[in-house]
């Protein structure tokens, strides 16, 4: 009689007192990460997108102004507005607000208004921000529950609307604004005025 050879294949039994707690682990991690993932905050829809805005009524909006007091859409009727969106963690909005600021600082914005609309952050960092770059005379509101920021659709910053003297959306500039983009829009808007 002859007697088996061992085998160096490991008996199915084993293999399978193996896998088992190798896949309790693994759906342990995936109920993990699935938990981790419902957990995240949920983004707030937008109320519109930002091209609907164009060449209709601007949403109207009552916020708090950084240097105290309160501003409204209202506060700008017959005068165009630059209405701009940013945040000071936000690198293109870091280098335009000079720009604004040298802009409206000149007899070039004559006849034209600037508002700027910071969200989702505390007045002191905002303050902090003006201090280290040395922003004076730029207008900022805080819309502090970031509500018109969505009645605008404000998705990605900055975002500038120009708002003719009427109260209507006539461009919307996506992205950092060049002093050179602050002429030309004021010269159109000047122009449409007039016409």
């Amino acid at each position: 009689m002859t007697q088996p050879t061992p085998s160096n294949k490991p008996a199915p039994v084993l293999v399978l007192f193996l896998l088992l707690p190798l896949a309790g682990i693994v759906v342990a991690l995936l109920m993990v990460a699935a938990e981790r993932r419902s957990a995240l905050p949920t983004p707030e829809p937008l109320t519109r997108s930002q091209a609907q805005l164009i060449n209709y009524n601007a949403p109207g909006f009552r916020l708090e102004r950084l240097d105290g007091g309160m501003v409204t859409l209202a506060d700008y009727a017959g005068t165009p507005l630059f209405l701009n969106f940013w945040q000071t963690t936000c690198e293109p909005c870091r280098r335009e607000i000079p720009a604004f600021m040298d802009f409206f600082a000149s007899e070039e914005s004559a006849g034209l208004a600037l508002l700027t609309v910071n969200f989702g952050e505390k007045d002191e960092e905002v303050r902090r921000f003006f201090a280290q770059y040395d922003i004076v005379g730029v207008p900022v509101a805080m819309d502090y529950s970031s509500d018109v920021r969505r009645a605008y659709g404000v998705a990605n910053i900055p975002v500038t609307f120009i708002i003719d003297a009427d109260g209507i959306v006539r461009y919307m500039h996506i992205g950092e604004m060049t002093e050179r983009n602050i002429r030309q829009y004021a010269e159109i808007i000047r122009v449409e005025s007039r016409n």
